[in-house]
């Protein structure tokens, strides 16, 4: 499996190569000094990021039950990096979206071994390049990969916002729980709440309470 990813993933990506650039620092006499400066405009090298980030999978079969095989190409015109995973029918909607997330954040490491300037990726974050470029990420069924009907993730995250990657199916379901939790809170905002044998009776004193002010206040207007 792991030569199988590998060679998807270069086979994509060096359709889509930039060339590459790599600079030294020399004193004029001695030794080589390292470079410790901080580099904004590098010329990136793609292929070298699809074996890097290819290397990321390497050994992980077990972290990736199902993952078959991958692909993405960026666009720099847009800055738009899209990706496509490709999975046997055990992988699930969560597994899916979190293989996206983990191959969207294993090109920005990537990347950002090239480019100091840009930031690793965390936990709750997809890096720095992804600060500047959107994704537009699919997982799918290998054997229906033609059937967007059976696919597991298609999403569109806009640059700098590091949106969770979710299942198709799950924003909407998240959707309608919000609001069947909203009308709940509604509608216990306009009714007592009272509980046990006696709740029915101290509803009643409550509406007789009521009534008794409502006439005191009417006989006091009367009088005056």
């Amino acid at each position: 499996m792991k030569k199988k990813i590998l060679a998807a993933a270069a086979a994509c990506v060096m359709l889509f190569t930039a060339g590459c650039t790599q600079s030294n620092i020399l004193k004029p006499e001695g030794r080589p000094q390292p470079d410790f400066s901080i580099v904004t405009d590098v010329k990136l090298d793609w292929e070298q990021i699809s074996e890097d980030v290819a290397s990321s999978f390497e050994g992980m079969e077990d972290e990736y039950p199902g993952l078959l095989t991958f692909n993405y190409a960026h666009k720099d015109e847009e800055k738009l990096i899209t990706a496509q995973l490709f999975v046997d029918d055990t992988v699930d909607g969560e597994a899916a979206a979190a293989y996206a997330a983990d191959l969207i954040r294993y090109i920005n490491d990537a990347v950002s071994i090239q480019n100091n300037s840009l930031a690793f990726s965390t936990e709750d974050t997809y890096g720095g390049f992804f600060d500047d470029y959107s994704f537009q990420v699919q997982v799918m069924p290998d054997a229906t990969q033609d059937d967007e009907s059976t696919w597991l993730v298609n999403m569109r995250v806009e640059a700098g916002t590091n949106a969770p990657i979710r299942p198709i199916g799950a924003e909407s379901q998240e959707g309608e729980d919000q609001a069947d939790s909203q009308e709940a809170e509604e509608a216990a905002a306009v009714r007592p709440t009272t509980y046990g044998p006696g709740a029915e009776i101290q509803a009643a004193e409550d509406d007789q309470a009521e009534d008794n002010q409502a006439e005191e206040g009417a006989a006091e207007a009367a009088a005056q």
